[in-house]
């Protein structure tokens, strides 16, 4: 049916009407937002403290002080529980109590969230071909560094230990572990401040926390915004200078963690060689291939944690490799002091050192 001259006029009209409506409930409903943002006092606090044999820095976000401090009782309750899970070093966990009374062959019932990231850690195990060991404690253990042991082990205890931190030899079956050879003990050291990371972003969803920065030693949480929907500016320690010298800063939102391993953690020397603590499991000592520092930007914890210290004892070529099929973001410091960065961080990166060099 074809409509007049004069109904065709009116029907303008009225989708001209509907169109200025729809315009000016946009504009109302932006204009509202912003008033609100406005009138949002964000209250930030910054917290400190220790866990998991680490320093813990928390700085938070929220409309009032009192959830500010809520949620710094809510991580440090949540750290204290993780440690007395996962913590090869407490001889009350999951992992110690796993550590000393497992028989070789026999079914061992794990804690759901522990099969987790026993599950994940071997996959990383898997992917960087043997790296990364979620059952190195045998020869960290042997070394001492992280108890201030500054003798090194001599050969025939360090070939006795690397038979014990074979993953070859753990079967995870959903619940159930099974190890396959005599004196293995899992550590998840490697990968426990990440998976700290991970159980506080959890946490922190449940609370009315607008943003955060949690440290937990060398990984940190950045998690929403202050309020202002702006980046979070993440200081990367300098290799070799003093506890909080950075030498650079990496731009990200919300909801990642980054995760720095390095040979400047815990370490001593010896000869004029420097033994750290972060072990290449086909060896047996010290990763020694050119890098002291690797850091690993992703949403996932874990894997940052577990990633960064895989990198460091694969080196830089293959480590950067992985890096990028594993599609997380990389910075990469070799003993030269010269920085590599994966293709997306040339942007999101910046140095703060003229004493290192950024290579692109």
């Amino acid at each position: 049916m074809r409509l007049s001259a004069q109904h065709r006029k009116k029907l303008h009209k009225v989708i001209n009407g509907l169109i200025i409506l729809l315009a000016l409930g946009v504009f109302v409903y932006f204009a509202i937002q912003t008033i609100q943002k406005k009138e949002m006092n964000i209250e930030m606090q910054a917290y400190a403290g220790s866990a998991m044999g680490t320093a813990v820095k928390k700085t938070l976000y929220s409309e009032s002080m009192e959830e500010n401090d809520a949620a710094d009782a809510m991580i440090d309750t949540c750290l204290e529980e993780l440690e007395n899970q996962i913590s090869a070093r407490v001889s009350g966990s999951e992992i110690a109590g796993l550590n000393r009374n497992y028989a070789v062959d026999g079914i061992n019932t794990l804690s759901e969230s522990v099969a987790s990231y026993l599950r994940q850690e071997l996959l990383i195990w898997e992917e960087s071909e043997g790296a990364f060991s979620p059952c190195i404690y045998p020869l960290s253990s042997l070394w001492g560094i992280e108890e201030g042991n500054t003798i090194v082990p001599n050969t025939t205890m360090i070939e006795s230990a690397l038979i014990a931190i074979d993953a070859s030899q753990i079967e995870v079956n959903g619940n159930d572990l099974i190890l396959h050879a005599p004196n293995m003990q899992l550590d998840m050291g490697a990968a426990g401040k990440g998976i700290a990371c991970d159980e506080i972003r959890t946490r922190l969803c449940e609370t009315n926390i607008q943003g955060a920065v949690v440290s937990v030693g060398g990984s940190i949480l950045a998690y929403g915004d202050k309020g202002d929907g702006k980046e979070w500016h993440i200081g990367i320690q300098n290799p070799r200078g003093v506890t909080g010298d950075i030498f650079g800063v990496v731009d990200t939102p919300g909801n990642v963690v980054v995760s720095t391993s390095g040979d400047y953690e815990k370490y001593f020397e010896s000869g004029g060689k420097r033994f750290h603590h972060i072990f290449d499991p086909s060896t047996g000592f010290p990763a020694d291939n050119g890098l002291i520092s690797v850091t690993i930007i992703c949403e996932n914890g874990l894997r940052s944690d577990a990633m960064s210290t895989a990198c460091f004892v694969m080196g830089l070529e293959k480590g950067m490799a992985y890096a990028k099929e594993q599609g997380v973001e990389a910075i990469f410091v070799t003993q030269d002091k010269k920085v590599y960065v994966t293709d997306n961080m040339k942007n999101k990166f910046r140095l703060q050192s003229e004493e290192y060099e950024l290579v692109r």
